[in-house]
């Protein structure tokens, strides 16, 4: 799973910015089973001049991601940036990848490490 935060300056119009969150979305599935996507636009004003046009990502998954496909995300996600709203200019698609582990990370109420090793148990169980 992966939680993908996606902050920008870039001024769309809503079919634009429509069509950029569903093919984000369609990208961070290609990698990934289930996500979250949250997509937060930024007013111009609120920005220095570097993160004007400029598109953050922050991926929060666990620290055993292998690199590979870390690679493949970062390359996927820019290629996808410059399908839909195309090229801004140098350092406009940056990626940012947040770890946790089991014990740092929890779903409707559980930690992690406590779901999975309820899942453990009743797997044992059923043998």
């Amino acid at each position: 799973m992966a939680t993908v935060f996606a902050t920008t300056s870039l001024q769309l119009e809503p079919e634009k910015k429509k069509e950029l969150i569903d093919a984000l979305g369609e990208t961070i599935q290609s990698m990934f089973k289930t996500y979250s996507l949250y997509y937060v636009p930024m007013p111009a004003e609120n920005v220095s001049e570097g993160a004007k046009d400029q598109m953050t990502f922050f991926v929060f998954v666990p620290p055993y991601m292998e690199i590979d496909r870390r690679r493949q995300l970062i390359k996927i996600l820019n290629d996808t940036m410059l399908r839909v709203v195309g090229y801004k200019g140098p350092l406009k698609v940056i990626v940012i990848f947040k770890y946790h582990d089991d014990e740092a990370c929890g779903v409707d109420g559980v930690l992690r490490a406590d779901a999975k090793a309820a899942a453990a148990a009743a797997a044992a169980e059923k043998k």
